[in-house]
């Protein structure tokens, strides 16, 4: 069976989606991408997830994520995590929010514009 390594991302000012991720979202920076500048980061949590994030090359865009893909959070507390988020000045989607005994989460855009949810499950998504 294949297993999922990482999701890539774009990024207009690397450094600073970087820094989101490590400081504000809890990531490690598990490797540099080559150039100088670094034309990338793989940041990884502590699970075995990870995310590369690429320097988005001169003209290139960001595709309309809304319904095309996401990054997604486990957290423990969704609610905290997105009150924290809010205080960075942060939006989140208000449609697409569950709150109830199996599920909890919630949609925002990255500094970047990439569409992210918090998620929290009573069981595990795969056992």
């Amino acid at each position: 069976m294949a297993r999922l390594e990482h999701f890539a991302i774009y990024a207009a000012d690397l450094e600073a989606l970087k820094d989101f991720y490590v400081h504000v979202m809890g990531m490690k920076v598990a490797r540099v991408g080559g150039g100088n500048p670094p034309g990338g980061y793989f940041l990884a949590d502590d699970h075995g997830g990870a995310i590369e994030i690429i320097a988005r090359p001169a003209g290139e865009a960001n595709a309309d994520q809304r319904w095309v893909c996401h990054l997604a959070f486990w957290v423990d507390d969704v609610f905290a995590k997105k009150a924290e988020l809010e205080r960075l000045g942060l939006r989140f989607e208000v449609d697409t929010a569950a709150d109830d005994a199996e599920i909890k989460t919630c949609f925002f855009n990255d500094p970047e514009g990439n569409r992210c949810q918090l998620v929290w499950r009573s069981k595990p998504l795969v056992d």
